[in-house]
Order: C-alpha cells, then structure tokens, then sequence
C-alpha cells in the first residue's frame, strides 16, 4: 500500500478516531481503578416514622440486618451511622399492618438484602400511669431515690404494668416496668434510670424454734403457752448457723403474762417480740 495512501487513512476523521482513542484509555484506567465487588452485613435500629402521638408500634423488631454491595473499598470503608432503616406508617390507624422495611444508602453501595425484609405488626393507642418503684443490687439492700415513675408505652402493656424495678450492679440503675408475674414489659419509664439513697446489708428471713429454759429450783410451771417459732432476719452468713433461738422470762409464782426476752447474735433482730403466758407454783 503507498504511503500516502497509509497516512491519508490515518488522518482521515482523526478528531472522531482521538476521541475514541482517549475513551477507550479512560475505560480501561476506571476497570484498573475498581477493586472487586464484595458485600458486607450490617446490623443497624428500626426506626418508626409517621405514627400519631397517641400511637405505638407494637411488635417491630427493634434491629434488622442489612446487607449491602459496592466495591470493596467503598464498602469496606462504609460507616453504619450512614446506612438509615426505617417504617413508614404514615396513614396507619389502631391494627394490624404488614409494610416494608424502607433503606437509604449513600452514593456507591447498593442493597442486597434486608432481614426482615417485610415486617407484620400492630398499631395501638398509647397509654401511661404511675408505678411504684423498687431497686435490686446483688448482696445489698438498697431504696431508690425515687419512690414512682410515671411508664408510657402500648394501652394493652401498661394496663399489665404492676411495678418498676431498679436493676443493675451500681450507680445509675435502669428501670423496667414489669407485670404482676415480674416479667419485663416494652415500656419507656420517666425517669429512666435512678440511683440509690440506701444500702445496707443483705438480710435473709428465717423462722427459728424457740427453746426456754425451765425455772430455778423451788419454782414448777403448771402451764405455760409461748411461741414455737420466732422470725428473725440477719445476715445469711450469720442465719446459717442458728438451729434455735433461746429466750428468757422472769420467773415467779402466780398466773401472769411476761415478755420473752430472747438471745440473738450480734446483727441478728426478731421481727416481733415474744410474749408468754404462764402458770407457775412454789415447790413443797
């Protein structure tokens, strides 16, 4: 072929021929830019959007795994906070409802699935009341500073709302409304947490028998009726190793009703004072 045949084809429309020249460079730079497409799970909060103020969600899952794809870099490098999971029950009124769980992703990943991917609920009216308030701390008897919260959640969980417990192991100690079985109940307490404004000793319960000895020589009892029993509360440590309780009485001849004065370990306090009725005469 001649040469100036060669470079006529050449330079024929070169504008067009450069052009796709520098396209096809700029393909072939962005394939050698782009790493590997990957997924990666994520684990994010359900938010509820579109509910009245005198509403409530009951029975949504709190999380939902999302699972995202995108190039290994951009998914990699991805933040939770910025991937969003969210539903929208605008328009919904007290009931059933099954709607889909809604995902807003940033620029360069795209979703591949949602776990959940639909979720079937209810919509109910929302209900609040005061409860009375008491606190738990492992090995420690405490009072909490407050006295009542005021919980606030579905109308069908407060009306089985019988208290709030106070629970953790120190501190701020969160509270939970519970029903009359002491089972935990989905509702939000004001205030949520509270501290303590007590603590003392653990104190255990216990019913011990009552042992008293007889009268001093001269003196017999005719009849006598006291306790058999007498509850007690002290340390555990101090409780298990008390088979009995021994009292004493004043003794004197006659017909008459005596307080029983008991002997208790140090820590150790009866939960009543025992009393006694007795009949007792001089021995001839």
């Amino acid at each position: 072929m001649p040469r100036a045949s060669l470079w006529q084809r050449l330079v024929h429309r070169w504008p067009a021929k450069l052009l796709s020249l520098l396209a096809a460079f700029l393909l072939w730079y962005q394939l050698k830019q782009t790493g590997p497409v990957v997924e990666r799970a994520i684990e994010r909060p359900l938010e509820v959007i579109g509910l009245g103020p005198n509403q409530v969600a009951v029975g949504v899952p709190d999380r939902v795994l999302i699972r995202v794809r995108g190039e290994e870099r951009t998914v990699e490098g991805l933040r939770p906070e910025a991937v969003l999971a969210y539903l929208d029950l605008h328009g919904i009124q007290e009931g059933p409802f099954r709607k889909p769980v809604v995902v807003q992703l940033p620029a360069g990943v795209a979703l591949a699935a949602v776990i959940p991917e639909r979720v079937e609920a209810r919509v109910e009216r929302s209900d609040e009341k005061t409860l009375p308030l008491y606190a738990f701390l492992p090995g420690r008897a405490v009072l909490p500073q407050a006295r009542s919260v005021r919980v606030r959640g579905a109308a069908s969980r407060v009306a089985r709302a019988r208290y709030a417990l106070a629970l953790g192991e120190g501190g701020a100690l969160r509270v939970v409304a519970v029903d009359e079985a002491g089972w935990p109940l989905d509702l939000k307490a004001r205030p949520e947490t509270t501290g303590t404004r007590f603590a003392g000793p653990l104190l255990s319960r216990k019913e011990l028998p009552l042992a008293l000895p007889g009268p001093p020589p001269g003196l017999s009892v005719r009849r006598a009726r006291i306790p058999r029993s007498i509850p007690v509360v002290g340390p555990p440590e101090a409780l298990a190793g008390l088979a009995f309780v021994t009292g004493s009485v004043e003794w004197r001849v006659g017909s008459y009703v005596a307080p029983i004065r008991l002997r208790l370990p140090e820590g150790v306090y009866a939960l009543k004072e025992p009393w006694g009725r007795f009949v007792v005469e001089r021995v001839q």
